[in-house]
Order: structure tokens, then C-alpha cells, then sequence
């Protein structure tokens, strides 16, 4: 199955609901926004005349310190305009040397970029907030995924106790090996799928080379296939596993090679740069091909 990463700092409305527009004509499962746009979620599918319930709405909340809750902010005292940010910028967040909010994802290239020094990663702390209003809103809303890219599990534990007792839906961990080791985050899983026993279900999205700018290289994508097959070995079924952080075209491959079956691929980054700047029809025919791709895997 295929899975939609909007972006959980993408702000962008006008993007995410052209992405989601494209993508659920293709044939997607999934859509995974920031709190702040689920409401652009359920307008783009609504807009569409499509059925809401032939597809999963998830809203992703990072805990502080994770990379995907992050911020870029450039200061104009050490810019030196040599404009290395402003091209290498993958969701072209960046004009006259001043970093727009609300496409900003915080994948930190331009922080890597910058020759100078002259741009700070900051951290935006309200969207345990923000999933506070949307839970009373009434939107349709079928997941949270929890973002725990971060050397607390007590933190991880903790946070995901205090969203299953306001949400019954399903809940999905983002956890990755950045900060604990294969047994560590299994035991970590263990613990979190007693927390969510009374969840409607509960996914593992394995998250390998995270924020990469959409490569599509085959080492983009191999720590997300490694950790995710890691998992299975370890016990975890594999239909609640959705892979994430790097995925490309050669995904699909590398699981059908490891005969690993996960529930589920994400394509954030690659699906949204893959279309950019397409006519409609390009862009349509590349998206249907790519969930197509992710279709397969449970069928290999």
C-alpha cells in the first residue's frame, strides 16, 4: 500500500492539497499532514468528490527534539547572499534569503550548505497544541503517528499513553535506529503496542535515512529496508510495518530481493519532488506508477 508524506512541517496549503488531489486520483491509502492541515486534507478530497473513507488521514506530531518538528531560520548579520540554500532548498522554502515557515520541513540541507554558519534549526513546540483542537474539531482523522526520533523512551512512552487516552483510532510510531539499537526499539515497541491494545491498530514506521532531499540513489533507501527486515526478525509482524526515511524506486526491489512484505511504503520527499513542475497528465501517469510500485509489495 502507498502512503502520502505531505510533509509535518509542509504549511503549504496550496501544495498539500494539489499533492493529495494528485495522489488520491492515483490510487493512494494513506495521507500524512501536520495537525495544522488536516483541514486541507478532508477540502482536497472533499473538493474532488472522492469518498473519504476509501482512504486513512494521518496527522504526525513530533516530540521536541525530533528532526522532523524542526525549523530553519537564517541570520541576516552571517548571510553572505552566496545562495547555496536558496538553490539546494527541496521544497523551495527559501526567498531573498529568508526561510518561509510554512514550507519548510526542516531537513537541515541548507544548515549543511551554508559555508557560513549563518543558519539555526529551532524547534516549533505547538502541535501537541495543535492536536488538542483538531481532536475536538470533528475532522475526519483515522491516525496519529507519533515521531520519536529522539534518546528519551521514557518521553516516547509517556506521550503515546497520553494520546490514546484522548484518541481510540489507529496510531502509528515513527521510530528509527538514530538514537537505539535493534533490540532497544523492539522493546520499545513491545511496550507501545500494550499501550495502544485498544487502539483500532497500530503501525511501526521504520524510518531509515530520513529528510535526504529526495534521493534516489539505491544507499537512500537501504537503512529503512535493513531496519524494517530487522523488525521482522525480531518479531514483529510485518503487515503493521510501513518503511520511511529514503524511499525510491528501488524500495520495492530491495524487499521483494529480502522477500520482506511490510504493510505499507511512504513516500514523502521522492513523491512530492518527483512531480514538481510537471503538467498534470506527466505528473499524474509518475504517481500512479509509483503507488502502483507500492501496491506490489505486499503481493511479491
Amino acid at each position: 500500500m502507498f502512503k502520502l508524506i505531505c510533509g509535518l512541517g509542509n504549511l503549504d496549503i496550496g501544495n498539500i492539497k494539489a499533492l493529495v488531489k494528485l495522489y488520491a486520483k492515483a490510487g493512494a491509502w494513506m495521507f500524512d499532514v501536520s495537525p495544522f492541515a488536516l483541514g486541507a486534507l478532508n477540502d482536497a478530497i472533499r473538493e474532488e468528490k472522492l469518498n473519504p473513507d476509501d482512504y486513512k488521514f494521518c496527522v504526525s506530531i513530533p516530540l521536541e527534539g525530533d528532526v522532523h518538528g524542526k525549523k530553519a531560520k537564517i541570520s541576516p548579520a552571517k548571510c553572505k547572499k552566496c545562495a547555496k540554500c536558496i538553490k539546494n532548498c527541496p521544497e523551495q522554502a527559501i526567498f531573498d534569503f529568508v526561510v518561509d515557515e510554512k514550507k519548510c520541513i526542516g531537513c537541515a540541507i541548507c544548515k549543511k550548505l551554508c559555508p557560513h554558519s549563518a543558519v539555526k534549526l529551532y524547534d516549533k513546540t505547538d502541535y501537541f497544541d495543535g492536536l488538542k483542537k483538531l481532536l475536538k474539531s470533528g475532522l475526519k482523522l483515522d491516525c496519529i503517528e507519533l515521531h520519536a526520533s529522539v534518546a528519551d523512551k521514557k518521553l516516547i512512552l509517556k506521550k503515546m499513553k497520553k494520546i490514546t487516552k484522548k484518541f481510540g483510532g489507529d496510531i502509528s510510531l515513527c521510530i528509527s535506529r538514530k538514537y537505539f539499537s535493534t533490540q532497544e526499539a523492539l522493546d520499545i515497541i513491545e511496550e507501545a503496542k500494550k499501550i495502544t491494545s485498544n487502539n483500532s491498530a497500530f503501525y511501526i514506521q521504520a524510518d531509515g535515512n530520513s529528510m535526504n532531499g529526495a534521493n534516489t540513489g539505491l544507499s537512500s533507501t537501504l537503512e529503512c529496508v535493513a531496519f524494517a527486515l530487522a523488525l521482522k526478525e525480531g518479531g514483529v509482524d510485518e503487515n503493521t510495518i510501513i518503511l520511511s526515511g529514503g524511499t525510491n524506486e528501488y524500495t520495492k526491489k530491495l524487499c521483494s530481493e529480502l522477500s520482506l512484505k511490510p504493510k505499507a511504503i511512504a513516500f514523502g520527499g521522492y513523491a512530492r519532488k518527483s512531480v514538481l513542475n510537471l503538467e498534470y497528465q506527466k505528473a499524474l501517469d509518475f504517481a500512479k506508477k509509483l503507488v502502483k510500485t507500492a501496491d506490489g509489495v505486499e503481493n511479491v
